[in-house]
């Protein structure tokens, strides 16, 4: 439920917003042009609403023109150039494990995970208005109403991943140049990520997480703590309480098969888990979600 406004840049410290790794983000604004790259770990949408904008996507200049939904992942270093035009811009920020959760296509993903921003061909009569009952249903802080805006977001996406849309074919051309598509081992925390994210319902050790990639398992655990912030073991959890969460709202399951489910392994597990990351048992957020 913890949402922030705006991701903050410190223009000396491009990390800063790495504090907010956890946390969806929701903004609307003029488009503002970036004096440097920055990064963090959210999956990213930007509305282009009566405007355009250059940016730089990991060095390599695109343009996208107006009227466009795009979509990539913000741990590759990107920043804006210049905007044209009288509109808005909005910008959402969705926390990864959130968006793994979501069980997008594996080709979609896998585009996303590439270094590619995703360009919808165009976009629909209602998305301005539907940006704007976000906003709206957002500053309440009614949990119901921000359980609809996530799971609204969860669909617009998903009914992108089905429709047309293109890309710049970043990866395709910094594969002909010779040089990795991802910098700083990006490339292993995405075989890292995609092989958890189909797998974080069963039980996982970290020898098999650093087999997908041909890692040690040492180095595997540096590499995965030095870019997503956090280590492979907290994010199996963060992805099983996101699984969890959602069963708890959507069903009358029991929370012992919530817990198996999910990939806890016991209720116990399950328990001390949930009331340390949420300050309250599975059973009292269920209900302070159905008296809301």
């Amino acid at each position: 439920m913890d949402w922030i406004n705006r991701i903050k840049i410190n223009e000396s410290s491009p990390l800063q917003a790495q504090g907010y790794e956890d946390s969806f983000g929701f903004q609307r604004h003029k488009p503002q042009l970036m004096a440097t790259s920055h990064w963090h770990g959210h999956i990213e949408i930007n509305y282009l609403f009566d405007c355009s904008a250059d940016y730089l996507i990991n060095g390599k200049k695109i343009s996208v023109p107006q009227g466009r939904m795009i979509l990539f992942w913000a741990s590759i270093p990107h920043q804006m150039i210049a905007a044209q035009g009288e509109g808005e811009m909005v910008n959402i920020y969705i926390p990864l494990q959130a968006f793994l959760s979501w069980k997008f296509s594996n080709q979609f993903i896998s585009e996303i995970f590439s270094g590619e921003v995703l360009v919808a061909e165009r976009l629909h009569d209602g998305d301005q208005t539907m940006t704007r009952l976000w906003e709206h249903d957002l500053a309440t802080k009614n949990i119901t109403l921000v359980m609809q805006v996530i799971d609204e977001i969860k669909n617009r996406i998903r009914r992108m991943s089905l429709e047309p849309f293109t890309t710049f074919e970043l990866s395709q051309s910094l594969k002909k140049q010779g040089k990795k598509s991802l910098s700083g081992g990006l490339s292993h925390i995405r075989v890292i990520l995609k092989y958890i994210a189909d797998n974080y319902d069963k039980k996982i050790t970290i020898d098999q997480v650093a087999r997908e990639t041909g890692l040690h398992p040492n180095y595997a655990m540096k590499l995965f703590h030095r870019v997503m912030k956090t280590s492979i073991k907290q994010y199996i959890n963060k992805l099983r309480l996101q699984h969890a969460q959602a069963l708890l709202i959507d069903t009358n399951h029991a929370v012992l098969t919530i817990a198996m489910e999910a990939g806890f392994g016991s209720i116990s597990r399950f328990y001390d888990i949930f009331q340390r990351e949420h300050k309250r048992t599975p059973q009292e957020f269920r209900n302070e979600f159905s008296s809301s």
